[in-house]
């Protein structure tokens, strides 16, 4: 028997966040009405000067101009027209690619293929904790190298990258700076006028806006190559009509973010404590995965390992008790494995396979957060009772 939706307690909000209520009402609006941009009637002339204000509001959601943004399908269009947009353009200047071994999967598989095509790849060492030395990117670099691949947010274990001080180095070198901004915009306060970020790849659904959507920014004076031509729409570097319900949604999304940014990074931070402090006080051997509770860990972001028991036995025990969450290890082909920012970060297999992450999100409550407590501890309990690790390790100690 199906729950109903709003008896859930979702917090695996950094795998899909709920669209705002004004911007989705935007959405129909501009769905079920024949807007377009492009045409010279008088509804074509509305439709431009209401995409022209969603581009302005957008641009100052971030610090840029308008001129610099272009809007794609989804998240992973604009990843791969910024990367591969700009290897096809500026590989002749140069083959050397730097990157992370903790970037998203899909990426780390785009730079593989352009390895194929003659790219040479470096990646940049990670310390336990998921964090890049920007000093790195200059000590690594060649004459050759000519783009650097970085994401701000690490969506597992919620590394936050130091951007700005990485993207300084890589101007200063003449670097290409690359970044995946899927899981910071929203959550870190961006000003592109304040950081030399030649590339930076958004999702506007991780700030509640609408799905299928990507925005890609380009800095003034960065080349790259279209990977859809265009014409004249979205700089000539993505082809297609414009999806003004997508953008004019996303701008609102944008809009609604800032006004209330305060107060939901304080009360997402509170309950980021609130949750780690019970269980880490609640619950023998937990490990934290990934950086301590501060300025280095997205606020979003628990990543936890309650030793002696799967992660995907602690996801379906909640699914079954009205509790969504994520686990850190995948099953392919019946062969459980851990992820490859576990292993780039050395955790050890078996806190690997016991990992669940908790995502919060703008509309979770304290109420959940209470709830979830206490439906998780019950949870890690009763599945330790029937681990025989668990008896063993208990075994062990009483004989100590």
């Amino acid at each position: 028997m199906e729950r109903s939706i709003d008896k859930l307690i979702f917090l695996d909000h950094q795998s899909v966040s709920p669209v705002f209520k004004e911007a989705l009402e935007l959405f129909y609006h501009y769905s079920l009405e024949p807007f377009s941009p492009t045409s010279i009637h008088q509804l074509g002339i509305q439709s431009k000067k209401t995409l022209e204000s969603s581009l302005e509001s957008f641009s100052s959601f971030i610090g840029c101009s308008p001129n610099e943004l272009v809007f794609t399908g989804g998240i992973w269009e604009a990843i791969i027209l910024g990367i591969e947009g700009f290897w096809r353009k500026n590989s002749l200047k140069g083959k050397h690619i730097l990157t992370s071994p903790i970037e998203q999967r899909p990426i780390l598989l785009l730079l593989d293929k352009l390895k194929r095509e003659g790219a040479q790849l470096t990646f940049l060492p990670v310390n336990q904790e998921g964090m890049i030395d920007p000093k790195a990117i200059e000590e690594l670099s060649t004459p050759q190298t000519i783009l650097c691949c970085l994401q701000w947010v690490n969506p597992e274990i919620g590394t936050i990258q130091k951007i700005k001080e990485a993207a300084e180095i890589c101007e200063k070198n003449s670097i290409a700076l690359f970044c995946d901004g899927s899981y910071a915009g929203g959550w870190i306060p961006i000003d592109l006028k304040k950081i030399p970020i030649s590339l930076l790849a958004l999702n506007p659904n991780q700030f509640n806006g609408p799905k299928g959507i990507g925005v890609l920014y380009i800095r003034q004076g960065i080349e790259i190559e279209p990977i859809i031509p265009g014409l004249n729409r979205e700089l000539g570097l993505w082809g297609g009509t414009e999806n003004m319900a997508s953008i004019v949604a996303a701008a609102k999304a944008a809009e609604i973010t800032t006004n209330i940014f305060k107060e939901k990074i304080e009360k997402i931070g509170y309950f980021q404590k609130m949750i780690w402090e019970r269980i880490s006080t609640s619950i023998p051997l937990v490990s934290l995965n990934g950086p301590e509770l501060g300025p280095n860990r997205s606020i979003q972001n628990l990543n936890i390992s309650p030793e002696f028991i799967g992660g995907e036995a602690q996801v379906l025990s909640c699914d079954m008790k009205g509790v969504l969450l994520s686990s850190g290890p995948s099953c392919v082909q019946k062969n459980l494995r851990i992820s490859h920012v576990f292993k780039a970060v050395g955790l050890e297999y078996q806190k690997a396979m016991s990992s669940v992450r908790i995502s919060l999100g703008i509309t979770t409550t304290k109420e959940e957060i209470e709830r979830f407590l206490d439906i998780y501890i019950g949870v890690v309990t009763k599945l330790r009772e029937m681990s025989i690790g668990w008896k063993k390790f208990l075994s062990k100690k009483s004989s100590e």
